[in-house]
């Protein structure tokens, strides 16, 4: 039996993606981080002597991407020097078109990285197996890794590391739309020596299930939701232990940040949040503000939020959150030069304001501010 063996394991680079929140500039950041951070796996498994990586399913958005999008792939794979082990997700399936079949890919493919197109055992170094278990459709009909290790034999002299792609009813309520992954069979299989460690994907913040079954999570953060993206596992394996070390190769935040306003003092607070913030060029925020402004308060506010997105890689106003009334008084219009059809759209707007009208709310704001710029000369921008 070998000894102890290092490993790296990761997940979901998911190379393509494309977050339309960021826009034209943060999207183009934001593919290159994704890129980077696997280049940056490479040098983990140089610092900790990583004899191999396995990436555990979705490597590509999908098997349509961009052929540049895997020319880019192929460079940054170039950057890691043990061999790398990739298996096909639910995302980049084996099913007809798959950009593991392609030309591009062929062509451009490093001779030290593998595609596990099935689940013979692959013995990746002298004494360690890896048993693959690759999605062949977007939908598999029945649990998607387990007929990869159902009917193998005790590992014997050697180590085997199981690496699989799907969910468990524990961790998401029984709500995949696929069959889940049995937990139980697998506890099972390495209790009685068939597998020695199982490596994940699809879950996207790094997790323990088990001592010996990990998720690995993505290389860079893609949502809001996941709370520990940017990883990339360690693993130290031997017959009778386990040590898994989580290692950041990640560079971008997704935040979803909540608060409250009712005047001045509450901007000022907005304001120094936003200003303590590090990374704000890879940083992405889904604001969600409650409460009630006076319109040239609401009208700050707007533009405070404006200003932001120019300076982060995104501030989004959270469709569900964004809970903020105007409170309008007489003197919010009193330097502005409204008349005719315009004042009496106003005088229209508040009274349904009175009503309890959202639209109207929010209308009554942005006719504030639109008539506070061409009173003041000053574009949406400069309004401060």
């Amino acid at each position: 039996m070998t000894g102890e063996i290092t490993f790296l394991h990761s997940a979901d680079w998911q190379l393509g993606m494309v977050r339309r929140f960021l826009g034209p500039d943060g999207q183009a950041r934001f593919a290159q981080a994704r890129l980077d951070a696997v280049a940056r796996i490479g040098e983990v498994a140089s610092q900790t002597g990583a004899a191999f990586v396995v990436v555990a399913g979705d490597v590509f958005e999908h098997n349509q991407v961009e052929r540049q999008t895997i020319l880019r792939a192929a460079e940054a794979l170039k950057r890691i020097d043990v061999p790398v082990l990739l298996v096909p997700g639910n995302h980049d399936a084996l099913e007809p078109g798959s950009l593991w079949l392609s030309p591009q890919w062929r062509a451009h493919v490093p001779e030290h990285v593998t595609v596990l197109t099935d689940s013979t055992p692959h013995e990746v170094v002298p004494g360690v197996q890896v048993v693959a278990a690759p999605w062949r459709s977007r939908r598999p009909l029945t649990d998607p890794v387990a007929a990869a290790y159902d009917d193998l034999a005790p590992a014997g002299d050697v180590l085997r590391v199981l690496v699989g792609h799907g969910q468990f009813d524990e961790l998401n309520g029984g709500l995949t739309d696929v069959p889940p992954i049995d937990v139980t069979a697998l506890e099972r299989a390495l209790d009685d020596g068939r597998l020695h460690f199982v490596a994940l994907g699809d879950r996207h913040s790094a997790t323990r299930v088990r001592d010996r079954i990990w998720y690995a999570g993505s290389q860079e953060v893609t949502s809001t939701e996941e709370s520990d993206a940017g990883n990339v596992l360690a693993v130290a394996l031997t017959p009778d232990s386990c040590e898994v070390t989580k290692h950041r190769v990640g560079t971008w935040h997704m935040i979803e940040y909540r608060t409250e306003v009712d005047g001045e003092e509450s901007l000022h607070a907005l304001e120094d949040w936003f200003a303590e913030l590090p990374d704000k060029e890879r940083t992405y925020i889904r604001l969600g503000v409650a409460g009630s402004l006076s319109l040239p308060l609401l009208t700050r506010l707007d533009a405070m939020v404006d200003a932001q997105g120019e300076v982060f890689a995104s501030v989004e106003r959270s469709a569900k959150q964004w809970l903020v009334r105007p409170m309008p008084q007489d003197a919010d219009f009193e330097d502005l030069a409204l008349s005719g059809p315009a004042r009496a759209a106003l005088d229209e707007l508040r009274q349904a304001l009175g009503t309890g009208d959202d639209e109207a709310a929010a209308a009554l704001a942005l006719m504030h501010r639109l008539a506070l710029n061409t009173s003041t000369g000053a574009t949406p921008r400069e309004t401060g």
